[in-house]
């Protein structure tokens, strides 16, 4: 770089120190001549005043200037640095990672680039790459407490709780600032949460309390400690307190009224809206439990209000169409899809949800063509796969066997006791045992398929329970061994995804109490899904009533098919049933004095 000239060197000297002083206007007039007049801009200078610009909330500027330091300079890592910087606090993300990137491999040392680039790729979900740029960081900087932090939440994303602790519990010993303590502790809570070690969860949110009580989302994290503890009155009570203090938190309002619903509380529920300001987010809120309880009139008036008020909102618009089929108006909510698709024509979800409604008044023609153009856009799109099912059935064209291959893609595997154990019957008496202290002593969550049962919180796997750990190992090699023999298509939606690599992308337990049952479902996360039986009652024996068995191909739209229920396997303790997650299925219900308890999961490509 050339060096500087004696004028420029002044501008710099003075501009800096009235930066550092926090006084703008002397600072801008330092650097005046240098772009209002006919010197030249040095790339110090331009990078100088790109700070300043920065400091005055004049972001777009301040990247032109950056970005001018960055070509004349493309050598010093500092200038690439600030333009990612400010690209991404404008939210362009690519274009952020592209330079921060090149700052890192200018000064593969350079602290600061590091924690912004695992940062941008944490918020995009990138949890690898963000994981290699922490620990990256922490060699270079044994003591940077931020990137422990940042490694932490990383590996609590990443379902990978256990090893959260590690980092988190060493920059605890490395800091005495209140609100990092704070925020170290409020991560741990959730690391040790998701490890269902509930105690030592709550010691932490409660330590994060005394260095910071004002932390944001703290209070969210000590209610769900709470209920994971089946302390439900101190929940309630903290969702009350953190509602009256701010009540425009929409997340506050969710989290308060689904508890409510586990607990049957109707004299409660949905109330905390009513008292509040009527703002979007909340009516949103409101209207969403409201559809969920099929008051889907209201939940349509709310939609409706929302969209009259701004007509462009799109959100608003997809709800109330999808309120309209909810309400069987099915021709109005076509019409109202038709609508949105004139404006939002490369949307794959509006396409979807549009196939409903078009199923529904009986032209499955139309659905399969909408649900086509959604896989046109989105090829894994599990909820228009389902929707084709349907629509090939009622049009029998053959499209739902190639589909769902009920005989060869439904499977099952009945495991081998886990290593320690003689028989499955021990070892699922041992797992059960421990899925009783996981299950909420309510009912079931708002959201969830199962009807007259319990489903346990959080990501079941990740929390490295001994048996459900034993229990995993046997299940890799089940599904190992179902992907293997898996044939190659490159036109299946399922076969495509075809690989030896995969993940878990959620795992839980549910259990059934008599008359309990999952409605017919999909899940549309997953590729692979599951069911493992733990237990069943003796009702699942008749195989002639099926009571307690999983169905396969029958789905929850209200429509006439020639055979609903394509195949039934029947539980059994022990066994494994693996199939598409786009496909229908649900369980017969039964009538039993025992529960039926099972572990489910879904499986991803890695």
């Amino acid at each position: 770089m050339t060096a500087p000239s004696p004028a420029v060197q002044q501008a710099l000297v003075t501009a800096t120190r009235a930066l550092q002083a926090g006084n703008m206007a002397v600072a801008e007039m330092a650097l005046a001549p240098f772009f209002i007049g006919s010197l030249p801009a040095h790339p110090d200078l331009l990078n100088l005043a790109g700070t300043l610009r920065m400091n005055q909330g004049q972001l777009a500027e301040a990247v032109n200037l950056f970005t001018q330091a960055a070509k004349a300079e493309p050598r010093d890592p500092v200038f690439a640095f600030n333009q990612g910087l400010t690209l991404s606090r404008l939210g362009q993300t690519a274009e952020a990672e592209t330079a921060l990137r090149v700052a890192v491999k200018r000064k593969p040392d350079f602290t600061e680039a590091l924690f912004e680039l695992g940062a941008l790729l944490h918020r995009t979900a990138r949890l690898d790459e963000a994981e290699k740029f922490f620990r990256h960081l922490l060699r270079v900087m044994p003591a940077h407490v931020h990137a422990k932090l940042a490694l932490g939440a990383v590996l609590v994303d990443a379902r990978r709780p256990d090893e959260a602790e590690a980092p988190l519990r060493r920059a605890l010993n490395e800091t005495a600032e209140p609100r990092l303590k704070a925020q170290l502790y409020l991560q741990l809570g959730q690391a040790l949460r998701r490890q269902r070690k509930d105690s030592e969860a709550l010691e932490a949110c409660d330590n994060a309390l005394v260095n910071d009580p004002t932390l944001p989302n703290l209070a969210l994290h000590r209610a769900e400690s709470l209920q994971n503890l089946k302390r439900f009155d101190e929940a309630m009570a903290i969702f009350e307190s953190e509602i009256a203090r701010t009540p425009g938190n929409a997340a506050l309002h969710h989290d308060y009224n689904a508890l409510l619903f586990q607990l049957g509380r109707s004299d409660k529920f949905l109330s905390s809206y009513d008292r509040s300001p009527q703002s979007r987010e909340l009516l949103m809120g409101k209207a969403f439990f409201l559809a969920h309880e099929k008051r889907d009139e209201e939940a349509h008036a709310i939609y409706a209000a929302l969209l009259a008020r701004d007509p462009d909102d799109k959100v608003a618009a997809l709800c109330t169409a999808n309120e309209l089929s909810m309400m069987k108006r099915h021709h109005e909510a076509v019409t109202a899809f038709e609508a949105l698709l004139s404006r939002h024509g490369d949307d794959a979800d509006i396409f979807r949800r549009a196939a409903e409604p078009a199923i529904l008044s009986g032209d499955p023609q139309k659905a399969a063509w909408l649900c086509e153009q959604a896989l046109r856009l989105a090829p894994a799109d599990g909820g228009s796969l389902a929707i084709l099912s349907i629509a090939s059935r009622m049009l029998e064209d053959g499209r739902d066997d190639a589909l769902n291959g009920y005989d060869t893609l439904v499977r099952s595997f009945d495991l081998e006791p886990p290593e320690g154990f003689s028989d499955m019957e021990s070892f699922n008496l041992e797992l059960n045992t421990e899925l009783d202290r996981l299950h909420p002593e309510t009912g079931e969550f708002i959201s969830q398929s199962l009807r007259g049962g319990t489903q346990t919180s959080d990501h079941l796997f990740p929390a490295a329970l001994p048996p459900v750990t034993k229990l995993k190992q046997r299940i890799d090699g089940a599904v190992a061994r179902y992907i293997a023999e898996l044939d190659e298509d490159a036109e299946h939606p399922l076969l495509s995804r075809r690989t030896k690599d995969f993940r878990y992308a959620g795992s839980w337990s549910s259990r059934l109490r008599s008359s309990g049952f999952h409605v017919n479902h999909i899940h549309h996360e997953g590729w692979i899904s599951s069911c493992y039986y733990v237990s069943v009652p003796d009702a699942t024996k008749n195989e002639a009533a099926r009571q307690g068995w999983i169905k396969f191909g029958e789905p929850a739209l209200d429509v006439v098919l020639k055979t609903p229920i394509r195949r039934a396997i029947q539980p059994v303790p022990g066994r494994l049933v693996l199939f598409p997650s786009y496909m229908w299925h649900g369980t017969v219900p039964f009538h039993d004095t025992a529960a039926r308890t099972t572990i489910a999961f879904d499986v991803v490509p890695f």
